[in-house]
């Protein structure tokens, strides 16, 4: 079955090759879903404002592609849980049990998931409320913590947090705020006219983790943060770290990062400031000698359709999530999920490398 799938997704990509191939290198192409929006069953499980986290999936950090189901780790930027959730073919099952990040429900703004080995990390915005522009000190966390190589679950005390949890005590924080480019945007309001700081894509690549900003965004440029994971947690912190500036494109920055052999992929979508004709594209960076990334694809979304989650009235697409599906010769197959439909509204689009 895998064998067929296979030979059907390079099938299909040697059609989309063809229709693409009289645009210019310069153009790149329009991609939409290679199929519908997946099925999540019942959904995301939680004990208050259910709809409202359900809709508010906005990381995902899985283990490497495999022919069998994958256990992942799904970021929410309501509430202070994460969830496990099964990649199974083209379904999303989720897991009904909780991952505690922060006591209380409290408002962690998480924006960024990644997994390194058997070590799963996950990022607050590290930014001000939106609207009234209110300080939210529970978004300055950085987390990571164990789960077992085979079953992708870690050990969790009776309150649902993992028992090897650890937490960057404000590190990161601390760099945005000291650094000479950073700290003029670290607590302020976001967008115009103060561009403040808004962390939305984490990678993590043999030990190094990369922050990729929303915002600042200015110029057409944002910023990616990178720095060593074990100096992060570490009790001493981060003794220098720099950002590398690359260009995004007009009212765009970071929504979301994924390592590969090559460098970074990047989804790229609106900045702060909401651009109503601002879409989303996937990009390749290959790394800190290069501020221009490639743009591989731009996403075609007009035919979506989100349906919103029960006691939801709207639903919006707002693609934050990306994972690796398939890694072939010549493209890639990646599951995009968005911040604003409900569990995700997954979808899976083929992208050229």
């Amino acid at each position: 079955m895998q064998r067929i799938r296979t030979a059907l997704l390079i099938l299909t990509f040697a059609i989309f090759c063809a229709v693409i191939g009289a645009r210019a290198d310069s153009d790149p192409p329009k991609v939409a879903p290679d199929g519908p929006t997946w099925s999540a069953g019942s959904g995301f499980q939680f004990e208050s404002k259910a709809g409202k986290k359900r809709e508010s999936l906005s990381g995902i950090a899985c283990p490497s592609p495999s022919p069998s189901p994958r256990l992942c780790v799904a970021a929410f930027d309501e509430g202070s849980e994460a969830r496990y959730v099964l990649i199974d073919r083209d379904h999303l099952v989720p897991q009904p049990d909780r991952i505690v990040l922060l006591p209380d429900d409290q408002e962690l703004d998480a924006e960024g998931a990644a997994r390194d080995g058997d070590t799963v990390y996950i990022t607050g915005s590290h930014s001000l409320k939106r609207g009234h522009c209110e300080v939210n000190p529970n978004s300055r966390h950085v987390f990571r913590f164990k789960v077992d190589a085979q079953t992708g679950r870690a050990e969790h005390d009776a309150s649902g947090k993992p028992a090897s949890l650890e937490d960057d005590h404000g590190n990161l924080w601390k760099i945005l705020t000291a650094n000479t480019t950073l700290r003029e945007f670290a607590g302020k309001c976001l967008g115009k006219p103060s561009h403040g700081v808004n962390i939305e894509g984490l990678a993590v690549k043999d030990g190094m983790l990369y922050f990729g900003f929303r915002e600042p965004a200015k110029d057409k440029h944002t910023y990616i943060l990178p720095l060593r994971a074990d100096q992060l947690f570490s009790a001493a912190g981060v003794s220098n770290a720099e950002p590398v500036q690359i260009k995004a494109g007009a009212g765009r920055g970071i929504r979301d990062m994924l390592a590969v052999p090559e460098g970074l992929l990047l989804l790229l979508g609106p900045d702060d400031d909401n651009g109503k004709d601002v879409g989303w594209s996937v990009a390749l960076w290959a790394g800190s000698n290069s501020n221009d990334p490639k743009i591989l694809a731009d996403l075609d979304l007009s035919g979506v359709s989100p349906k919103p989650c029960p006691s939801r009235d709207t639903t919006d697409v707002k693609p934050e999530a990306m994972a690796m599906l398939d890694d072939g010769n010549s493209f890639r197959r990646l599951l995009i999920l968005s911040d604003g439909m409900c569990d995700g509204g997954a979808m899976s689009f083929l992208i050229p490398k």
